[in-house]
């Protein structure tokens, strides 16, 4: 859903010198979404597009959910460092958080503009394996397939972990009702699974003007 007024024509030129510098870094798949989509507006559930507006600063904060994702990271959690998983193409969120002074890392084999961000980038797959020791709070937005293995990961290493969840259904096959309903709960009751009643559990929604309907996983270890 588009959710911004359609770009002006002096966005729309930025738009397209930025289509025209890096659209051949994106794989196929998602250099036709950009075709068919970067002038259309910021949405409510497209990464790609989205971070294109935000590197280009040409979204309005009141429907930038990046930064709401950030306050309401600000509003549950006490950190130091930082671990974002699935970034996406273009960190944006990380820069957001670099730009308050906040030690962010990266894991997503998919990152093309790594050098927009000082914090390590590491262009690899997370899973429930890999070492977190050096992070107080693990982030994922719309992390899709590495969702399980950031709950997983976060509690078995006693780390908070804050995750906006994406529509996508990456259910195990015996599930017969694939929704994105029954993909929150799965993930919901996986948490309560691996916490052992250690972690205080809860989903947070955003703000109506975001038009996002998914929720945000919050998982806060007690102390």
């Amino acid at each position: 859903m588009i959710i911004s007024k359609k770009p002006s024509f002096f966005n729309k030129q930025k738009l397209k010198r930025f289509k025209n510098m890096y659209i051949e870094k994106y794989p196929d798949f998602l250099q036709e979404e950009i075709e068919e989509k970067i002038y259309k507006g910021y949405t409510n559930n497209n990464d790609t597009i989205n971070q294109i507006y935000c590197y280009l600063n040409i979204v309005s904060d009141d429907i930038n959910s990046y930064k709401e994702f950030i306050n309401i990271i600000n509003n549950n959690f006490v950190f130091e460092n930082i671990l974002e998983i699935g970034a996406g193409t273009i960190p944006v969120l990380a820069k957001y958080l670099e730009d308050k002074k906040v030690n962010v890392d990266i894991i997503d084999p998919s990152i093309i503009f790594e050098d927009l961000i000082n914090g390590n980038v590491k262009k690899e797959k997370f899973d429930s394996n890999t070492k977190v020791d050096k992070y107080d709070l693990l982030i994922g937005y719309n992390p899709c397939r590495a969702t399980e293995d950031i709950i997983i990961n976060a509690i078995r290493n006693k780390k908070d972990f804050c995750i906006a969840l994406c529509g996508c259904c990456f259910l195990p096959d015996s599930y017969i009702e694939r929704t994105p309903e029954s993909w929150h709960k799965y993930l919901f009751e996986l948490a309560e699974k691996e916490a052992n009643d250690n972690y205080e559990l809860l989903f947070i929604y955003f703000d109506n003007v975001y038009k996002i309907e998914y929720p945000i996983l919050v998982g806060k270890r007690k102390k």
